[in-house]
């Protein structure tokens, strides 16, 4: 094995984007947001063109932002070896703006966006592109009906509650503890 190459038996870890690596939500720029067209456009079913107006689309992109406190967390994690998903519900129109940002900081070793892969979470079928990349999985997440499916799933998850030490939990649950949700 090379120095480069994580140990088997480090889990994989998956963040979710919004609420957890970026900010803000689609949903505070549109402020009555069709849910409807919003399920079709992160499956991929219909471009961004035909969800919202070009203006709200350059506002959303220019407000668009990583965390710098969660890439912190993410840079710590690769140091210690461990291999970085993001498994997100997002219109693919907007993964431009998040790898943009990123730049070549080789943070992320596997991006699942469900306006990619046509399938959204919590579908069984979106964990599944997850446990084919990982014997070990820990799923991030703040919407918790997402983590209780990863967990329902056969992955470990972790629920990034608003206020709550999200970096306690997660080296909580990579250590083996997969307590009761809060």
């Amino acid at each position: 094995m090379s120095d480069s190459t994580p140990p088997p038996d480090l889990p994989l870890v998956a963040f979710d984007l919004i609420g957890v690596l970026a900010e803000p939500s689609w949903r505070e720029i549109d402020g009555a947001p069709d849910r409807e067209r919003w399920h079709r456009l992160r499956a991929g079913a219909i471009e961004e063109a035909d969800f919202w107006d070009p203006a709200a689309a350059a506002a959303y992109r220019a407000c668009l932002r990583l965390r710098t406190d969660r890439l912190a967390l993410v840079s710590r994690l690769r140091a210690r070896g461990h291999r970085i998903a993001l498994a997100t519900n997002f219109a693919r129109a907007w993964l431009a703006v998040v790898r943009e940002q990123l730049g070549g900081s080789g943070l992320v070793d596997h991006w699942l966006c469900s306006g990619e892969l046509g399938v959204a979470k919590p579908d069984p079928r979106f964990w599944s592109h997850l446990r084919g990349l990982a014997p070990a999985v820990v799923v991030v997440d703040d919407q918790l009906d997402n983590v209780v499916a990863a967990r329902a799933a056969g992955l470990i998850g972790v629920w990034a509650l608003p206020g709550a030490d999200l970096e306690a939990r997660l080296f909580a649950a990579l250590a083996g503890a997969r307590g009761p949700l809060p």
